[in-house]
C-alpha cells in the first residue's frame, strides 16, 4: 500500500513534537508564541499545489523503442524485434514547490487511491516547473489524460488543504504544552530554591531570555527516518528577503528623488549608503567586496543561522550591463542560495526605453528558465536561473531598475 498525505502528516506531526520538545529552555522562553507556531506550520506542513498561468500548456512528441518479448500477428515480428512507437507528453507548468518534490521523492497517494497505480501517477520536473503524463496522440486519449492529470491534482490539494485545518491546532497545542512545561519546571526550581533557602542559577530565566528569530528550513519532511540524515541548508525565508528588498527599495527611491546629492557617487559610493541603511536594521551583519561563490559580491548580508542576501550593483549601460551584472551574480550564488538581486542604477535619459530594455533582454540572458519571468511592477523583475556551481538548482533573480538621471553635469561619464 502507499504512503498518502495523511500519512506523511502522522509523521511530520511526531517530527514536530520531538522538535518542539528538544528545543532549549531558553529559546522556548524567548521565542514569539505565534511567530513560533507559524513557522512549525511553514516548515512541516505542505502548501496545495499551484498551477503557472503565466506559461502555457504543450505537447511534446515522444519518441519510443521496446523490444518484443513475443510474436506480434499484427506485424510479423518475432521475439527480440525492436519496435518504435509515437506518443506525446502532456506537460501542464506548476509552480515548483517542496511539496511537489516530497510527493515525488516520497512516492505519495491521494487518500483515495487505486491499488494498480504507480504514486504519483504523473511524472515532475523541478528545474522545468512541470508536471506531465504521456498518451497516445488521439485527440481523446489526450483530453482524458489532461483530465485525470487536473482531477488528481485537484484530488492532492483537497487532502493537502483538510490536513491543513487541523495542523495548525496540532502545532499550538505542542507549543502551548512546551510552554507550561517549562513554566512548571521554573516555578518548582523557585519553590525548591525558596525552601532551602540558597539562591538558584538558573540556565534559562524568563525576564531575561533574548527574543530569537526562527527561520523555515525549506525541506518537506521524510515520513520515515531516512538511513542518512540529509543536511540541512539555512534558506532566506520570504518574510525575510521582503523586508530586505524594502529597505534596499526605500534607499534607492531616495536616490531617485534626490539624483543630484548622489550624482557625483561612484557605484561604490553608493553601495556604501545602501550598507549604511541595512546595517541600521541589521547591526552591522552587511558586508560590501565580500568574497562569494567564485569571485567579490556588492552587497553580502547574513541572518542568524546562515541565510544570505546577496546583491549586485551597476550602472546600467545598455543591455550589455544587465547580462554582465547577472553573470556576475549567478556566479555568486551557491547551492544554498534561493534569491539573487541585481540593482541597475540608470543615469540615462529616457528611463521608459531603460525599463523596456531591460525587460527584453533579461528572457535571452544565459541560464534563464524559459517562460520564468515575471513583472512584479513597472521596475522590478523577477526570473528564475540556473546556478553555474550546481546546475540541477535554480535561483530566484531580482533585477530592479532606479533612474537616477540629473539633469546637473556629473564628472563621470555613463555609457548610454
Amino acid at each position: 500500500m502507499p504512503a498518502t498525505i495523511n500519512d506523511y502528516y502522522r509523521g511530520a506531526t511526531e517530527r514536530m513534537k520531538k522538535e518542539v520538545d528538544d528545543t532549549p529552555d531558553a529559546e522556548v522562553l524567548g521565542r514569539d508564541f505565534d511567530e513560533w507556531c507559524a513557522y512549525l506550520v511553514a516548515k512541516w506542513g505542505m502548501e496545495p499545489i499551484e498551477l503557472d498561468a503565466s506559461r502555457g500548456e504543450q505537447l511534446v512528441e515522444n519518441e519510443r523503442e521496446q523490444m518484443l518479448r513475443g510474436y506480434d500477428i499484427y506485424t510479423g515480428r518475432g521475439p527480440g524485434a525492436r519496435v518504435k512507437s509515437i506518443d506525446v507528453r502532456i506537460e501542464i507548468p506548476v509552480v515548483p514547490s517542496d511539496t511537489l518534490e516530497g510527493i515525488v521523492h516520497h512516492h505519495l497517494a491521494t487518500n483515495s487511491y487505486s491499488l494498480v497505480a504507480a504514486y504519483p501517477p504523473f511524472e515532475y520536473d523541478h528545474l522545468r516547473g512541470v508536471i506531465s503524463v504521456t498518451a497516445e496522440p488521439k485527440e481523446e486519449a489526450v483530453k482524458r489524460e489532461r483530465g485525470s492529470l487536473l482531477d488528481t491534482i485537484r484530488r492532492y490539494n483537497d487532502d493537502i488543504v483538510e490536513q491543513n485545518r487541523a495542523f495548525p491546532a496540532q502545532v499550538a497545542r505542542a507549543v502551548a504544552a512546551r510552554r507550561e512545561r517549562v513554566a512548571a519546571k521554573h516555578k518548582g526550581l523557585d519553590d525548591l530554591a525558596a525552601k532551602v533557602g540558597i539562591k538558584l542559577v538558573k540556565k534559562a530565566e524568563a525576564a531575561s531570555a533574548v527574543p530569537t528569530a526562527v527561520r523555515v528550513r525549506s525541506k518537506i519532511a521524510p515520513i520515515m527516518p531516512p538511513h542518512r540524515r540529509e543536511q540541512e541548508r539555512p534558506v532566506l525565508d520570504d518574510r525575510t528577503f521582503g523586508a530586505i528588498m524594502e529597505l534596499l527599495g526605500n534607499q534607492c527611491e531616495q536616490f531617485e528623488r534626490t539624483p543630484q546629492a548622489f550624482a557625483q557617487l561612484t557605484e561604490e559610493g553608493l553601495r556604501d549608503v545602501m550598507l549604511s541603511s541595512l546595517n541600521a536594521v541589521f547591526e552591522g551583519a552587511a558586508g560590501g567586496e565580500t568574497f562569494r561563490g567564485n569571485g567579490k559580491v556588492d552587497i553580502h548580508l547574513q541572518i542568524s543561522k546562515g541565510e544570505v542576501f546577496v546583491c549586485e550593483i551597476k550602472f546600467w549601460a545598455g543591455p550589455v550591463s544587465l547580462e554582465e551584472t547577472v553573470e556576475q551574480l549567478r556566479g555568486r550564488l551557491t547551492w544554498k542560495d534561493s534569491y539573487g538581486v541585481a540593482v541597475m542604477l540608470s543615469r540615462n535619459a529616457g528611463f521608459r526605453e531603460v525599463l523596456a530594455s531591460a525587460e527584453d533582454t533579461i528572457p535571452e540572458l544565459p541560464g534563464c528558465l524559459k517562460g520564468s519571468l515575471r513583472r512584479v511592477n513597472e521596475r522590478h523583475f523577477v526570473a528564475r536561473f540556473t546556478i553555474p556551481a550546481d546546475e540541477a538548482r535554480t535561483a530566484e533573480i531580482h533585477v530592479l531598475v532606479y533612474n537616477v538621471y540629473s539633469a546637473a553635469p556629473s564628472k563621470r561619464a555613463v555609457k548610454r
